[in-house]
């Protein structure tokens, strides 16, 4: 589309705003309005109007309705203009009032529907809805630490539903978008591309069928990997067979509903109790939690055990182990750092594309209760168990 039709594109869409049509209708009178008063004025010996300024000025006091009196018409035909716009006046004020007001409700009504767009960042965003999204939910308002963090769910509840979860939860930041997860336009009007997590939940709402269930977590899976490749995504799974296809979206953590039901079952033979004790570290509320915790810098290249005393001694806490993560390497990372040709036109293309290349993906390994004398490394992260987080000092 060539510039002049995308400049014609642009105006016909300003034309068929309201607001602005009626905006360009009343700032049109009001300028000829004055430019003709002024031509009758002009020609009155005890005329008050002089100028086309002067006209202006009368032109905008008179269609406001506010009337000040230091200009006015005594001419005929200047008298004609001001019977014409003193009536347009009316109406127009009118109509923009009820305009202006339209647009509020109008934004309003969308809001409560789910249907505007989200232009928040760095916020968390929760694709479905089942009878653990409230738990998830609570997890990361109530009991969880978002702190003002935006939240926006994404699902095809009814308005009803929606609006009792905004009544419950209006002490945070709380967005609601109504729609298909699994759609690309969807993801985009919640921002997906400056958001910091993505939880897909195993979906029911608006009638999908349970069977496709597992399928429509992959293809939104692969829909927000394509539209924001670096973010942090947990997916939730009914069938633990269909886990190949979440890693190769490139999903970083993958729940599997029921995965544990039969371990469990079997401890509680082996170990009665013991459940109970597991249930309470992962239930919410005011129990000990499992925390990832950043490692204060002193005891990097430290022991385990001197970290663990630290932690029981400070903050009443316990250290299970270690995540040790491995940072993505961008491909923009690989080239050198000389000004050849090829660099450089590798470069220009990857800032064209507008998007991030890698490597290699973020990949975290899990070290559980390791020797007293392991070594703390840069990437490591502490997880500890304990009523609340534990800060970095």
């Amino acid at each position: 589309m060539s510039p002049l039709m995308r400049y014609l594109k642009f105006l016909g869409g300003l034309v068929r705003h309201r607001s602005v049509l009626i905006a360009v209708i009343t700032i049109s009178v009001i300028f000829l309005s004055s430019v003709g008063v002024n031509y009758f004025e002009q020609k009155a010996d005890d005329s008050n109007i002089r100028s086309v300024w002067d006209g202006l000025w009368w032109a905008v006091v008179t269609i406001a309705t506010v009337g000040y009196g230091d200009r006015f018409p005594v001419s005929l035909g200047g008298r004609l203009v001001a019977v014409v716009i003193i009536f347009f006046g009316v109406g127009m004020m009118s109509l923009f009032t009820a305009t202006i007001a339209s647009i509020f409700v109008e934004k309003k009504i969308k809001e409560g529907r789910g249907l505007e767009t989200v232009k928040v960042k760095d916020h968390v965003v929760i694709c479905g809805w089942n009878q653990h999204t409230e738990e998830v939910l609570a997890g990361l308002t109530t009991y969880g630490s978002m702190g003002d963090s935006p939240i926006v769910l994404i699902n095809q509840l009814s308005v009803d539903e929606i609006e009792s979860l905004r009544l419950k939860y209006h002490n945070f930041n709380l967005k609601f978008l109504r729609g298909d997860y699994v759609r690309e336009d969807v993801l985009q009007r919640a921002n997906i591309v400056h958001a910091r997590f993505a939880v897909i939940m195993a979906d029911v709402s608006g009638g999908h069928s349970q069977e496709r269930t597992d399928e429509r977590t992959t293809l939104a899976a692969l829909t927000i990997k394509y539209l924001s490749p670096h973010i942090k995504t947990v997916a939730e799974l009914l069938d633990g067979e269909n886990r190949q296809h979440l890693k190769r979206a490139n999903v970083d953590e993958i729940i599997v509903r029921g995965e544990h039901i039969g371990s469990l079952l079997a401890t509680a033979v082996k170990s009665p109790g013991l459940p109970r004790l597991i249930s309470g570290m992962l239930s919410l509320g005011d129990t000990n939690k499992f925390w990832r915790v950043e490692i204060p810098r002193q005891y990097v290249g430290g022991t385990f055990r001197d970290l663990f005393l630290h932690y029981r001694e400070k903050h009443h806490a316990i250290l299970i182990g270690f995540l040790k993560e491995r940072r993505a390497i961008k491909l923009e990372d690989l080239l050198s750092d000389n000004t050849s040709v090829i660099d450089t036109f590798i470069r220009e293309k990857i800032r064209e594309t507008g998007k991030d290349f890698y490597f290699e993906k973020d990949e975290a390994r899990v070290i559980v209760n390791p020797p007293d004398d392991y070594t703390i490394g840069p990437d490591d992260h502490a997880v500890v168990l304990s009523k609340t987080m534990p800060g970095r000092g």
